[in-house]
């Protein structure tokens, strides 16, 4: 049976205690925390939310780019915060641009393996995922990256969004990396070229995609993040989370 994480970050507006507990009644069974929701909240309103509520608080999210000024030192204290609230992942992006020089890949690529041997002595894991814009922009890229990087601290976050919009083939560059897979998710909600919900690029062959996912023995979560939405309370999002979870069970 697949089981279903949520992203937080659709629902920065509104406090952890103002959804999660709806987010319980919708299919989901895991939370993934965006930095909004992550950076001040305390270990006792996590540890709290989960009894109250069943749900799993397994990973967060962090957008820093290794690169970016202090980069380094505010990944680092992402992971101690993982610590602090006993969140053993973390998802990450590469940081850089699609445009990087082979001396700025080096650079990031140095920089990435140090958070990498932070995380290692703390006992966490982080997923490298691709995404328009930064050095992992496409699979040559996210490639390189984790080949450079084969910790087992350091796994492969898949989307196959972000790798149709760097023009490579989803169901090939999941192939190719199945090996570092550590967990899936879908970009859902309004899609902001077409206004289709609930995925985004539904031109996607989604049954082929989720065939390759079950084809290579990924029995994980599955991550939804539901974006696009301008909602005033957080059901239309929560009720969005529901009918794309449900939609992609039929393309299993």
């Amino acid at each position: 049976m697949r089981t279903y994480r949520a992203s937080t970050l659709p629902f920065s507006q509104f406090s952890l205690t103002e959804f999660v507990g709806e987010l319980s009644h919708s299919g989901v069974s895991a939370i993934e925390l965006a930095q909004v929701h992550y950076s001040d909240v305390a270990a006792e309103t996590i540890s709290t939310l989960q009894e109250e509520t069943g749900l799993h608080f397994t990973s967060m999210l962090s957008t820093v780019g290794v690169d970016a000024p202090n980069g380094l030192e505010t990944l680092i204290s992402i992971l101690d915060t993982a610590q602090r609230l006993s969140i053993s992942t973390i998802s990450i992006a590469s940081g850089g641009n699609e445009t990087a020089t082979a001396r700025e890949i080096e650079a990031i690529i140095d920089g990435l393996k140090t958070v990498i041997a932070e995380a290692e002595a703390r006992n966490l894991t982080l997923m490298l995922y691709a995404h328009e814009g930064s050095l992992a922009y496409n699979l040559e890229r996210t490639q390189q990256i984790l080949n450079a990087i084969p910790s087992e601290n350091l796994g492969f976050y898949y989307s196959p969004f972000h790798f149709h919009r760097a023009g490579d083939d989803p169901v090939i560059a999941l192939r190719t990396l199945s090996d570092r897979l550590s967990s899936v998710y879908f970009n859902c909600g309004v899609d902001s070229e077409t206004g289709i919900e609930p995925f985004w690029a539904p031109e996607m062959d989604f049954r082929a995609i989720c065939q390759e996912i079950a084809r290579v023995g990924y029995a994980g979560e599955i991550m939804l993040i539901y974006l696009g939405l301008k909602a005033e309370t957080p059901q239309p999002i929560i009720e969005g989370v529901s009918n794309a979870r449900a939609k992609l069970e039929s393309y299993f």
